[in-house]
C-alpha cells in the first residue's frame, strides 16, 4: 500500500468533490426502493431529483439539516440494528449488511468496543480508505511538523488493531514507531495474541517494515514508558507519543510521581473525551497533548491543530464526512442536548451513511486558524464533545458527564489520586449486571 506523494492534493481532491462523491453514495441506496434510506426518504417527500436541487441551492451540509429535521437520520440504536426504525408510523426493517458500501468493504477490520451494549460491532475498510487515512495523518504531522524525533505508541495488542496499526501507518509515512508500549503483559490468557502479534510484526519486520516488537506494561505501571521519554529527552530527542487519553494521563501520573523531566513531548490522543481534568494533569507533566476524534463504527471525524491548545476542539474532517446535529431529550428530564450526526462523503467509506447518531454531544461552530486543514478548506470545529450514555441500576440511573465528574473530580478530591485511579467495570453478578468500583491500590482507599 503506496502513499501518494500529494497527500494535500488527496485531500483536495476529496473537499471539491464532497457533492458529487456524497451523491453516488446516496444513488446506490435511494435507487432500491426497498433498502432503509430510499424508505426514510420516501416518508420524507424526497426524491434523488429533490437531493440533487436541494443541494445545489442550499449546499450539501444545509441541506442534510434539513433531512435531519424531517426525519432522515439512524439513531445510533437503529444504525446497530438493536431497535425498530419508525418513521410516520411507518416500519422500516433494517439490518447491518444494509450499511455496507461495497468499493469500501475490504481486509482491513476494526471492531467496536461493544460497551454501549450488545455485541461488538465489525467494521470492513478497504486499502483506499487506508490510503486516504495515511494522507490525512501525513498533512497532520507536517501541520504539527512532527516528521522528526522519537515517537512512541501506547497501544493493546491484538486482538485490538490500535497498537499494531499505529505502527504500520507510521512506519508507511517515513516516522516510525520507535517503542510500541502495550498493556496486559502479565494477563496469561492471552498468550495466544501476544504469539500471534509477534508473528505478525516479524513478517512485517521481514518485509522492510520498521515495527518494534511490544514492550508490555505489567499491570497499570506507566513509569517505563515516562522513563523512555525522559532518557531520550536528555538525549536531544523530542518525544511524541499516540494513545488513548487514560493511557497518556497515566504516563504524565508516572513521570509526576518519579520527578522526570519529560518537558517538550507531545501527544496525539483519542478513545474518550480529553476532560478539562485530564488536560491540565497531562499539561502539568510537560506533555503537549492534542485529540483526535475517531471512532471504530464511523472512522475520523476530527483532526486537531497547533492552535488547538484548550479543550476538546478539533476541525471536522470535511474531506471525508460531513456534520449535522438535532436536539436530543435523550435522559428524559425535558433538557436537550445536542446530538453528533455523520454523513459519509467519499465513494470508499465503508458504510454508506446518512445522518447517523455518533452517541456524543458537542458544539460546532465556524473555524477561524490559520494551519494546514484550514488553509486546505476545514472550515468548521466541534467542541465540548462528549458522550450521552448512561449506566442504570437498582432503580437509579447516572448520566455520562455526571460519572466522569464524579470519576476525575470528586473522588480525587475527597480521598486523594488523580484521573484513572477510579474506575467502574460492568460485570455480571449471579443474579444481575453490577457495577464494581476499582480504586487504585496505591490510594489505600478502605470501604466507605
Amino acid at each position: 500500500m503506496k502513499l501518494d506523494p500529494d497527500s494535500r492534493g488527496v485531500i483536495r481532491r476529496a473537499l471539491e468533490n464532497r457533492v458529487p462523491n456524497f451523491l453516488e453514495l446516496a444513488g446506490k441506496v435511494l435507487g432500491v426502493p426497498q433498502h432503509p434510506y430510499a424508505q426514510l426518504f420516501a416518508v420524507a417527500g424526497c426524491t434523488y431529483a429533490d437531493l440533487e436541487s436541494g443541494i445545489k441551492k442550499n449546499g450539501l451540509d444545509s441541506t442534510l439539516d434539513m433531512l435531519l429535521r424531517e426525519g432522515v437520520y439512524l439513531t445510533l440504536d437503529e444504525f446497530r440494528c438493536k431497535t425498530k426504525i419508525v418513521r410516520g408510523g411507518r416500519h422500516i426493517p433494517a439490518s447491518m449488511k444494509d450499511w455496507d458500501n461495497a468499493r469500501g468493504s475490504g481486509p482491513l477490520k476494526a471492531f467496536s468496543s461493544g460497551t454501549s451494549g450488545g455485541k461488538r460491532v465489525e467494521t470492513s475498510h478497504s486499502l483506499e480508505n487506508a490510503r486516504f487515512g495515511l494522507a490525512g495523518s501525513r498533512v497532520m504531522l507536517d501541520e504539527f511538523n512532527r516528521s522528526t524525533g522519537a515517537a512512541i505508541a501506547l497501544g493493546s495488542i491484538l486482538p485490538s488493531a490500535m497498537g499494531l496499526g499505529t505502527c504500520i501507518s507510521s512506519s508507511r509515512l517515513g516516522h516510525p514507531i520507535e517503542r510500541w508500549f502495550a498493556l496486559g503483559g502479565s494477563n496469561r490468557e492471552n498468550w495466544h495474541y501476544k504469539a500471534l502479534t509477534r508473528a505478525i510484526v516479524t513478517r512485517l519486520r521481514l518485509g522492510g517494515a520498521k515495527i518494534p516488537y511490544p514492550t508490555y506494561l505489567e499491570g497499570d505501571d506507566f513509569s517505563p514508558v515516562a522513563e523512555f521519554i525522559a532518557r531520550r529527552k536528555k538525549e536531544g530527542a523530542e518525544v511524541g507519543m499516540s494513545g488513548m487519553v487514560s493511557s497518556v494521563a497515566r504516563v504524565a501520573g508516572a513521570a509526576i510521581d518519579r520527578g522526570l523531566d519529560i518537558r517538550g513531548s507531545w501527544a496525539l490522543v483519542t478513545g474518550e473525551s480529553l476532560t478539562d481534568v485530564k488536560r491540565k494533569l497531562i499539561e502539568a507533566s510537560g506533555i503537549d497533548v492534542f485529540p483526535v476524534y475517531a471512532t471504530s463504527d464511523f472512522g475520523g471525524i476530527g483532526v486537531p491543530c497547533r492552535q488547538m491548545t484548550s479543550g476538546d476542539c478539533v476541525h471536522i474532517a470535511e474531506a471525508s464526512i460531513a456534520l449535522t446535529s438535532r436536539p436530543v431529550d435523550f435522559w428524559g428530564d425535558g433538557e436537550t442536548v445536542q446530538s453528533l450526526h455523520v454523513t459519509a462523503v467519499v465513494p470508499f467509506a465503508p458504510r454508506v451513511l446518512i445522518n447517523v447518531e455518533i452517541g456524543d454531544t458537542g458544539v460546532m461552530e465556524p473555524s477561524h486558524c490559520d494551519c494546514e486543514f484550514s488553509r486546505l478548506g476545514y472550515t468548521r470545529q466541534v467542541r465540548n464533545i462528549a458522550a450521552f450514555s448512561k449506566i442504570s441500576a437498582q432503580g437509579s440511573t447516572l448520566y455520562a458527564p455526571e460519572l466522569v465528574r464524579l470519576l476525575e473530580e470528586s473522588l480525587p478530591q475527597k480521598f486523594g489520586g488523580r484521573p484513572g485511579d477510579f474506575q467502574l467495570l460492568e460485570v455480571e453478578g449471579k443474579a444481575q449486571t453490577e457495577t464494581v468500583l476499582r480504586i487504585h491500590p496505591r490510594l489505600n482507599v478502605g470501604p466507605e
